[in-house]
């Protein structure tokens, strides 16, 4: 049990009103999403230089002795800068963030927590020509335990799926990891396409991923392919502004390589995989390329952990502070209410918190309107440490809108699926003829609900609260694929066309497409049919169908 030194509760207690007030203050209104906070807000802090006090009372021995030994790790060569080099190791940092949620992943470490650590991506991560133990995101993992050491239980959850993008893991991925997870990569940038759909798909994703119950940490990351994109890349330039929104890191392994691949092409044969045929896959990167990608995440996690040791008033916080967060309620009142002298104590105290933080982060307070004793009190122009974590309240494609009431609702998608580990999400028809569940035999990870003969028709019975049904199905030029038409209960009028044959290379991909977006609460028939007419021009029928989301 962790005990809170006698000494420290008087100071947690002003300083814990004293936060709520400043928030307040910032927010004037209620804010969903709301991170923990970090526990320096909460009392002194202990230098570096003296571990006697970590943060926490009981067996904090045991802490110090991880603490002593990362930064021992920290002074030692740094082993990623001796094989590739610093300025590589900038240029693959598309975006570095401001490590907040690395610091709590880190800080769970430091107290001996057992770790989930997850992946989302394609057939990438899913290890498409590599064995399962040269994976990236498995070679990350044996680094991670190196780096935090043999105590520290660490769950390794793969939930890749090939030939799946943004679009299907925004409303899947509860599907592919545990609500639990702590850490999660997230490889789409090879597979998305460079549309502005991915924008909001991704958004929808990172918004569902950073409120998980544990408020993990996310990194975006990119793998090196040429494919599915010109050489400035596919899907991760959609990703990136929303990754910079959101403050999730990005880590792109193309931005040191491409222009480098295209000075000496004959680097293509030890970096990337072979086909069937014996030709270089320029998709899926190997062995090789694999344990970069993983090396260039553990580089971050290193470099994120290193700065933290090394700052003046580090210590490792209580796990309550971290987990249990401040709800906000409402605004404070009239500031008018305030007398001067109630207003000198409040600034003392906050004064005291921010005393650590940035000039331009720290409360003010304007002059008071002529009859008034006490100025607005006016929060730093800069983010505070308050802040970090939060997730935003308006969408990134949002305009401005200064009303604070207006807040982005929890993203809560169900999705019913071909790929769900539990019985309750499969696809599973309320009326069906001539569709087969199948699963090629060659990639068993690749299941799909399938029909190959016009008129074959397929129902689900569906119940929605927003009124949007999406479909996710396969795409692809050369596997004969058609057209289907979908509806809702009786309104075939209103049937969307959904074309499987796509003129887009050998790229073989599952994409969504939209049913509806306007159906009322509650349940309805989703009806699909495959078209007699058809948009491949060697006029194949076949339709493979993954899931149904609302």
């Amino acid at each position: 049990m962790y005990i809170l030194p006698a000494s420290r509760r008087p100071h947690v207690f002003i300083a814990a009103l004293s936060i709520v007030a400043l928030v307040l203050f910032l927010h004037n209104t209620q804010q969903t999403g709301l991170s923990s906070w970090s526990s320096p807000l909460f009392g002194s802090h202990p230098t570096t230089s003296s571990l006697e006090n970590v943060g926490l009372e009981a067996e904090d021995h045991v802490v110090r002795g991880r603490v002593s030994r990362m930064k021992t790790f920290c002074e030692k060569e740094n082993p990623f800068e001796k094989e590739y080099g610093r300025t590589n190791i900038r240029l693959t940092r598309a975006y570095e963030g401001s490590h907040y949620r690395l610091q709590q992943f880190i800080h769970k470490a430091l107290r001996g927590e057992a770790l989930t650590i997850s992946a989302i991506g394609g057939s990438i991560t899913g290890g498409h020509q590599v064995q399962r133990d040269e994976i990236w995101f498995h070679k990350f993992r044996e680094w991670l335990n190196t780096f935090f050491g043999n105590d520290v239980d660490i769950t390794e959850v793969n939930g890749a799926a090939p030939a799946t993008g943004s679009d299907y893991f925004s409303f899947c991925f509860s599907h592919h990891i545990p609500s639990e997870s702590d850490l999660v990569l997230v490889e789409l940038a090879v597979n998305d396409e460079g549309i502005l759909e991915h924008i909001e798909n991704m958004e929808n994703l990172l918004r569902g991923l950073l409120d998980l119950p544990n408020k993990p940490a996310v990194i975006l990351v990119e793998a090196l392919a040429f494919s599915n994109g010109g050489m400035g890349g596919g899907g991760g330039r959609m990703h990136l502004p929303v990754a910079q929104y959101f403050d999730v890191p990005v880590i792109n392994q193309r931005h040191p390589l491409a222009n480098h691949f295209g000075r000496y092409p004959q680097l293509i044969g030890p970096y990337f995989s072979r086909d069937w045929w014996g030709n270089s896959d320029m998709r899926h990167i190997n062995a090789r390329g694999h344990r970069d990608l993983g090396m260039l995440v553990a580089s971050l996690i290193q470099d994120a952990a290193c700065t933290m040791l090394s700052e003046n008033d580090f210590f490792v916080p209580h796990p309550s502070t971290e987990a249990s967060g401040l709800s906000i309620l409402g605004d404070v009142g009239d500031e008018k209410t305030l007398s001067s002298d109630q207003a000198r104590i409040q600034d003392q105290h906050l004064a005291e918190i921010q005393s650590s933080w940035a000039e331009q982060s720290r409360s003010w307070r304007e002059r008071p309107s002529e009859g008034d004793q006490v100025g607005k009190l006016m929060p730093g122009m800069w983010v505070t440490p308050a802040e970090y974590g939060m997730l935003p309240r308006m969408r990134v494609l949002d305009g401005w809108n200064p009303d604070t009431s207006s807040i982005v609702p929890p993203f809560q998608p169900t999705c019913l699926s071909t790929r769900a580990k539990q019985a309750q999400f499969n696809l599973t028809p309320s009326y069906n003829e001539g569709w087969e569940y199948w699963i090629h035999p060659e990639h068993t990870d690749k299941p799909y609900l399938v029909a190959k003969e016009p008129g074959a028709t397929v129902s689900f019975e569906l119940d929605t609260n927003v009124g949007v049904v999406k479909m996710y199905a396969l795409k692809s030029k050369t596997f004969g694929l058609g057209d289907i038409e979908c509806w809702a209960d009786d309104e075939k009028h209103k049937s969307t066309k959904v074309t499987g044959w796509w003129d887009n290379g050998d790229v073989n991909i599952g994409r969504f497409a939209t049913i509806r977006t306007d159906l009322a609460r509650g349940k309805h028939i989703i009806t699909c049919k495959v078209l007699e007419a058809t948009s491949n021009p060697d006029g194949g029928h076949e339709f493979r169908m993954i899931s149904m989301m609302r």
